[in-house]
C-alpha cells in the first residue's frame, strides 16, 4: 500500500497565514485596548472586534485548507472567541449608553477605593434592575 503524502503549504500560503495571524493579534489588542476607553471612544471596541473576527475566520480557513498545526488553527479560534466576547462586552456598554457614562462619571469622580467600588455596585443594580424588568 502506498503511503498518501500531502503536499506541502507553498511559503506564499505560510506567509498569507502568517501575515493573518498579526493582522488578527492586532485587531485583538486594539479591541481591548479601545475597549477600555471612555465613551464615545468605546464605540470603537465593536467595529475593531468585528474586524477581528472576520480576521479570524479568514485565517483560520486558510489555516485548515493548508492542514497547518493545531496550534495555529487553535490560536485562530481563541482569537475569534476573544474579539467576539469583547465585541459582545463592547455592544453592551454602548447600548446602555446613559448607565455608562454615570458609571465612568462616578469612576472619575470617586477618589478612593471604596467610592469605586460603590459605582461598580450601582452600575451593577441598575444593570440587574434593567435585566428584572425585560425578564417576561
Amino acid at each position: 500500500m502506498r503511503e498518501q503524502t500531502q503536499p506541502q503549504p507553498t511559503a506564499e500560503q505560510q506567509s498569507s497565514t502568517r501575515l493573518y495571524l498579526r493582522m488578527l493579534l492586532l485587531l485583538v489588542l486594539a479591541t481591548l485596548l479601545a475597549h477600555a476607553l471612555p465613551l464615545p471612544w468605546k464605540v470603537a471596541s465593536p467595529v475593531l472586534g468585528i474586524a477581528a473576527a472576520v480576521v479570524a475566520i479568514i485565517g483560520l480557513t486558510r489555516a485548515l485548507r493548508m492542514k497547518a498545526s493545531g496550534n495555529l488553527r487553535a490560536i485562530f479560534v481563541v482569537g475569534l472567541v476573544t474579539s467576539l466576547f469583547l465585541m459582545v462586552i463592547s455592544l453592551a456598554q454602548v447600548a446602555f449608553w446613559p448607565m455608562t457614562a454615570e458609571y465612568e462619571q462616578c469612576v472619575r469622580s470617586a477618589l478612593t477605593r471604596s467610592a469605586q467600588e460603590r459605582c461598580m455596585v450601582e452600575y451593577q443594580q441598575h444593570l440587574q434592575d434593567l435585566s428584572n424588568v425585560l425578564r417576561p
